[in-house]
C-alpha cells in the first residue's frame, strides 16, 4: 500500500466520550460557592497576549472548546473566530438535537435550529469581544450534509446576514467533532466602524 504519512493507530478519533450526548461536560466544573451559584451571565474573560495588537478571546457565555484553542483571536483590527458549533454554554445541549446517538447511529435533527444555535453563539462571542454581527466580513460555513441541511440552513443565515453582505464559503465535510450538523468559522472587524 505505501508508508504511511502519520502513525494511523495513533490518532484520536471522537467516539461521543466528551459527554455532549448525555449534556455533562468535563469542562464545565460544577459551581463550589454561592456566589458562583448565582444565575447572572458569565461575564467574558480575554487572555491578552505579550503583543498589544493581538490577544485569545475566551467567553464563559459560550460553549467551551473541545480542544485546546480559544473563541477568537484578535490581531490587530480583527477578530478570527475559531470554528463555533450550536452547542449551548453550560450544558452543551445541541438545539436541533444531535445527529447521531452515544453508540453512533444517526438521529433526526434540525439543521435549521443548529445553526440558529451557531450565529447566536458567534454573536455571543463577538459581543464579549466588544464586536458584534453586523462586523463580520468573512464567513467559512461547514454542513454535514449540503443535500439535507443546505436548505434549512440557508434560510436561517439569510435572517442574519442578509444585511450584512458578508462574503460566505460554504462546504461539505463528512462529520465535526462533536455530533453536530453546521459549524462557523467567521472574521470579523473588531471595532465598529463610525
Amino acid at each position: 500500500m505505501g508508508a504511511k504519512e502519520y502513525d494511523e493507530d495513533d490518532v484520536e478519533v471522537f467516539r461521543g466520550d466528551r459527554g455532549v450526548l448525555t449534556g455533562q461536560s468535563p469542562s464545565t466544573p460544577a459551581a463550589s460557592t454561592e456566589e458562583e451559584q448565582t444565575n447572572e451571565a458569565p461575564e467574558a474573560i480575554s487572555t491578552p497576549t505579550p503583543s498589544d495588537s493581538g490577544g485569545a478571546v475566551r467567553t464563559q457565555a459560550a460553549p467551551a472548546p473541545v480542544g485546546a484553542y480559544p473563541h477568537a483571536r484578535r490581531e490587530g483590527d480583527l477578530l478570527y473566530l475559531s470554528g463555533i458549533g450550536p452547542r449551548q454554554a453550560g450544558t452543551d445541549a445541541i438545539p436541533g438535537g444531535p445527529v447521531r446517538d452515544e453508540n453512533g447511529e444517526p438521529l433526526d435533527y434540525d439543521a435549521g435550529a443548529q445553526t440558529r444555535a451557531v450565529i447566536e453563539n458567534i454573536k455571543t462571542i463577538l459581543e464579549a469581544a466588544g464586536s458584534s454581527l453586523d462586523q463580520i466580513i468573512d464567513v467559512t460555513s461547514f454542513l454535514i450534509n449540503m443535500d439535507r441541511d443546505f436548505k434549512a440552513y440557508n434560510e436561517v443565515y439569510a435572517e442574519y446576514f442578509t444585511p450584512i453582505q458578508a462574503t460566505r464559503t460554504t462546504v461539505e465535510i463528512r462529520a465535526l467533532p462533536t455530533p453536530i450538523a453546521v459549524e462557523l468559522k467567521v472574521v470579523a472587524r473588531a471595532r465598529p466602524s463610525d
